[in-house]
């Protein structure tokens, strides 16, 4: 995977989320592919497909483009209503764009599974392959992270985003590099939460 691969990634996906839940799946995507790459660093005994993963990180929220009004605060039901519609939309946005010709070092099995992994990464029950995990975790670790993006939900939807993160996700986490930033995010995001109550 190279800067060009990248460069012609952000190109074609970026714009398209640029005003997605106030410009907040533009930055969201580019902390996700951030700790994609922070995950694969710490685990090489994973042995995980780079190339896949990056490719799947920037297009996993790709479907959400257009769902949701600029500036709109969003509910947890309006995000739950879309989830899998932007699974479906954003696995078709990609299977196209894997066809240009810049992907041509990838193998058919590895768009395939490119595809597969934007098909279902928010498949929270049903996701168990380590690569789907992994995916997961980074989507995860950016949904947490108040630092960089800050959340576009209300409080209240807040409590449900993370009642399935320590309930559901979480649990699933694989690495312990992700179990370890996660706890510090957590602990951030509550007090931001908390703060924004005072």
């Amino acid at each position: 995977m190279n800067d060009r691969i990248e460069s012609y990634l952000k190109e074609k996906i970026l714009p398209d989320l640029e005003n997605s839940r106030g410009g907040f799946d533009k930055y969201h995507t580019l902390e996700v592919v951030d700790w994609i790459k922070q995950i694969i660093n710490h685990n090489p005994q994973l042995k995980l497909d780079k190339p896949v993963l990056i490719i799947a990180a920037y297009a996993h929220d790709w479907g959400y483009a257009g769902v949701f009004k600029d500036s709109e605060v969003i509910d947890n039901d309006k995000i739950e209503s879309a989830k899998k519609l932007h699974m479906e939309v954003g696995a078709e946005k990609i299977k196209k764009l894997l066809k240009d010709n810049i992907f041509s070092f990838l193998t058919n099995k590895q768009k395939e599974r490119c595809i597969h992994l934007v098909a279902v990464h928010d498949k929270k029950y049903e996701i168990e392959d380590t690569d789907e995990i992994i995916l997961m975790e980074a989507d995860m670790l950016s949904t947490l992270d108040i630092d960089t993006t800050k959340p576009v939900i209300d409080a209240e939807s807040n409590k449900a985003v993370m009642d399935s993160i320590l309930n559901i996700r979480l649990p699933k986490f694989k690495t312990d590099f992700s179990r370890n930033e996660a706890k510090k995010l957590i602990q951030r995001r509550e007090e931001y939460f908390k703060n924004l109550k005072s």
